[in-house]
């Protein structure tokens, strides 16, 4: 149900376009969208983003991302974060099965807006690990899903994650990372140790495997969330409550699920596009998903100068696969 609606004229490569936002009810929640087009009949791009509860759309924006070229594409902010984030509906998690019902309402909200059969699913980071399973569960709505720093099993990520930190800095004897590193204890647990997320961060940014090689900081993703185009200044501080509360919630389960096991199977094509250097969803995993999902066609693409963002990072090229590859399906 749509519960409200604006739309502004853009101007891109000098051709008239819309950004239309919307606040819709999915699954008796308010929710919101953003949707991007430059051509109402080209093909719809759903992204579901990472975090979990870290919406991507101010991001893509300050870096300069226009998949709005490509597709009609719909920024959703997943229930309890930035657009979608209530105050009032914090007092209970989040939980997986209402994240999968509402991506599979999404859909079906934007295939009757724009009288599609199908859509494409890209999934980032956690948006892999919910986009995976909600294709498995419905491929008949897709053309293809497309993984971006594709989850595997997150537990064994992460250990390889803490194993690479402390080597690199054993190797360039960083006495000091060294000390810091080995103080934090890696387990199971690792997702409840905040001592440990904030030195997997640290160390992640400065030996170049984290959100981007060169590094992303905390003032720098502040400095992106605030000059955010769209977004009010409380949906833009709701993207920083927002995140806490999705990932207190959800962190359970991304740590302790192997989407290997959980997602044999995908019934249509499958693409997955890995940054080589990705220390927050490691190479080793999303090879791991690869090799074992069975799907009618399946491709990896490897990027050999990205972490966690070639769509940043190595841009060119990720644009020549999604207008080559993934498009390619249904050109005629």
């Amino acid at each position: 149900m749509l519960l409200a609606s604006y739309e502004k004229r853009l101007n891109k490569n000098n051709k008239e376009g819309t950004v239309t936002k919307e606040y819709i009810e999915i699954n008796g929640v308010r929710q919101g969208i953003i949707i991007e087009s430059l051509n109402k009949e080209k093909p719809l791009l759903l992204f579901l983003h990472g975090g979990p509860g870290f919406p991507i759309y101010p991001f893509n924006k300050a870096h300069g991302i226009h998949f709005e070229n490509l597709f009609n594409v719909c920024y959703w902010d997943q229930r309890g974060t930035g657009m979608s984030y209530n105050k009032k509906e914090t007092d209970s998690p989040l939980n997986l099965n209402q994240l999968i019902e509402d991506t599979i309402e999404v859909v079906n909200y934007l295939r009757k807006k724009y009288s599609r059969e199908k859509i494409f699913l890209m999934g980032h980071s956690w948006g892999s690990y919910l986009g995976s399973i909600v294709a498995s569960k419905n491929p008949e709505l897709f053309y293809a899903y497309i993984g971006v720093g594709q989850i595997g099993l997150q537990k064994d990520s992460e250990e390889e994650t803490y194993n690479y930190i402390l080597e690199t800095a054993i190797a360039q004897n960083d006495k000091r990372a060294i000390s810091q590193i080995t103080k934090v204890k890696f387990d199971v647990n690792y997702y409840k140790n905040q001592s440990y997320s904030a030195i997997r961060k640290k160390f992640t940014d400065k030996y170049g495997g984290g959100f981007k090689r060169d590094g992303y900081s905390f003032i720098e993703t502040l400095k992106h969330i605030l000059m955010c185009p769209n977004y009010t200044f409380k949906e833009k501080m709701n993207i920083l409550n927002g995140s806490y509360y999705s990932y207190q919630s959800l962190a359970r389960d991304m740590a302790t699920t192997d989407i290997v096991k959980l997602v044999p199977k995908i019934k249509i094509p499958v693409f997955i596009i890995q940054g080589l250097h990705d220390y927050q969803t490691t190479y080793t995993q999303a090879k791991r998903f690869y090799d074992s999902v069975e799907a009618p066609y399946k491709k990896i693409f490897i990027f050999e100068d990205s972490a966690h963002t070639p769509f940043y990072e190595e841009r060119e090229r990720f644009r020549e696969i999604m207008e080559g590859e993934v498009l390619g399906l249904i050109s005629p």
